[in-house]
């Protein structure tokens, strides 16, 4: 056998697959190579819109508790409102004398310096104590202190008293009166270093020593504080603009946080959803299915309930007709008359399809021997509950010349293999091979269930016999490592199968379900395959 290349092979849409094709004898692209430059992208972008269609539900929820806590935090925090207040800082000149002994801002060289001072000088707890008391009662110090900020307006020399409160007027007021506060205990205290260094200057002056330039500047200084205790106010700091009551709350306006949770829970919805397609170690959709096993989907076997999943029920006519669709383009386009059918895991749903396909085939007026080759799990033979007839012992047939047939209670028109369980691989492909063609002496259509491929490999020598394999699949079920085993086995033997069966979903109209179509319209007008001999 020639070994398939090392690259992942995708099959190529321009020539015909035909069953009992070598891989090695097809056109073949490889995905490192002949991919246009955008497949990747689109992959990806497939894996999310697949991670959002799968887990909707969780985005969903996510998002919709993200928005509730988005409402709950507008409900139950309380909303605060800030008034600011503004007073200038005029820092007098370091070399200015007439000014020496009184407590005001003087020019240090540094304009931030400058205003931090101040600001130290406006925001002390003693003016917290008094704007408490000036605001009354039910106000302290503290409460007033923690409402309150000083701090400068940017590079400017402004400082801004800014205070915060649920009410927006009750911030408006704190604001202006911590300012006024402030400025009022600086003037009081300003007002009597002034007296104290008044009464000093006039003891001077008075002072018979005093010379003429002396006093004369004494004078001038004098004239220049009684300037400012009149004035009342302290030359360095200056209330330059009130706080008014502010018409919104402090931070984001109600409608941006609902917006804001919005989409925070969508992001979350859809990185949870796309956490739980990378942890989810099964298949979840039809596009995801398609990229891990590029070849086309037959039929789509609808939902049903797990009562109706069982092989010996009868499905309800809407997943039966998938059945019907199936044997049909078995017939119009397989390549021969024997199917094996498997799957990537257990309970995929392989035995149902292969007993519904034989009743599909059946109805439409074929003679079908089903074959139970899952030996490790024979539960085709059980659920058929396959009637003896009189038969001798089981592969003796069942009297009716069909050699170790047996018929069906479920449909007499079916006759069955059952599985021959133990013995080793060889003899279990040797007695196989054997019977395969007396079956199709006796029948139209010989349909084989296999072990899952993707768990045990009992049925690999199989599927390099017959004429046309199925590989089975179920959504949410299927293992998507056990898939890809199933499709690396697969092409290593060189076999190409005739599609996949859908299980638990509806065939959508893909791309995959027209080159389906058209794969077989090519496969009609190509020359058959010649059957593979018999072995000896």
């Amino acid at each position: 056998m020639i070994s398939p290349p090392s690259q992942h092979l995708e099959y190529s849409s321009r020539e015909p697959v035909r069953r009992g094709t070598r891989l090695d004898s097809l056109p073949l692209n490889t995905s490192s190579s002949s991919a246009p430059a955008g497949d990747s992208g689109q992959r990806h972008l497939a894996t999310y819109l697949g991670a959002l269609r799968t887990h909707w539900l969780l985005v969903l929820l996510v998002t919709v508790a993200a928005l509730l806590g988005s409402i709950a935090v507008l409900a139950f925090s309380s909303r605060e409102y800030e008034g600011t207040s503004e007073i200038l800082v005029s820092p007098l000149q370091r070399d200015d004398q007439t000014f020496v002994g009184l407590d005001l801002v003087r020019d240090s060289g540094d304009p931030t310096r400058n205003v931090q001072t101040a600001a130290a000088l406006i925001g002390s707890p003693a003016v917290a104590e008094a704007t408490a008391r000036a605001l009354g009662p039910g106000n302290d110090g503290r409460g007033v202190l923690e409402a309150v900020e000083v701090q400068p307006k940017g590079e400017s020399n402004v400082l801004e008293v800014t205070a915060t409160a649920e009410d927006p007027r009750l911030a408006a007021d704190i604001a202006n009166t911590f300012a006024s506060v402030a400025l009022d205990l600086r003037v009081r205290r300003l007002r009597r270093q002034l007296d104290a260094l008044v009464d000093q200057l006039d003891t001077r002056l008075g002072d018979n020593t005093t010379n003429d330039a002396a006093a004369a500047a004494i004078t001038e200084r004098l004239t220049q504080l009684e300037a400012i205790r009149s004035a009342r106010q302290d030359p360095t700091l200056s209330m330059v603009r009130s706080a008014e009551a502010p018409t919104s709350p402090v931070g984001a306006p109600p409608w941006l946080i609902l917006v804001a949770g919005l989409l925070g829970g969508l992001v979350l919805g859809v990185l949870a959803a796309l956490a739980m397609r990378t942890v989810d170690r099964r298949i979840a959709d039809q596009e995801e299915l398609s990229s891990i096993y590029p070849i086309p989907l037959l039929t789509g076997v609808p939902h049903v309930s797990t009562r109706e999943r069982r092989v010996a029920t009868e499905l309800p006519p809407e997943a039966f007709e998938a059945f019907r669709t199936l044997a049909t383009q078995l017939q119009d386009y397989g390549t021969g008359r024997s199917v094996l059918v498997t799957s990537a895991s257990s309970g995929d749903g392989k035995s149902t399809v292969a007993a519904n396909l034989a009743l599909a085939l059946v109805e439409g007026g074929k003679r079908v021997v089903l074959v139970d080759l899952d030996v490790r799990k024979p539960e085709l033979s059980e659920a058929l509950n396959k009637a003896r007839n009189g038969g001798g012992p089981e592969g003796e047939g069942d009297g009716t010349g069909d050699g170790p047939f047996i018929s069906s209670a479920r449909d007499p028109r079916i006759r069955l293999l059952p599985a021959a369980v133990g013995g080793s691989r060889e003899s279990l492909m040797r007695r196989v091979t054997a019977l395969i063609p007396e079956a199709m002496r006796v029948a139209d259509y010989v349909v084989i269930d296999s072990s899952p491929l993707g768990e045990v490999s009992d049925a690999l020598p199989v599927a390099s016999y017959v004429d046309d394999v199925l590989v089975v699949a179920r959504l949410r079920h299927t293992d998507r490592s056990s898939l890809q085993v199933t499709r690396d086995l697969l092409q290593r033997s060189g076999v190409v199968p005739r599609g996949l069966v859908l299980v638990g979903e509806a065939l959508h109209h893909t791309s995959s379900s027209y080159y389906m179509r058209a794969l077989g319209a090519r496969d009609a007008t190509a020359t058959p395959a010649t059957r593979p001999a018999t072995p000896s």
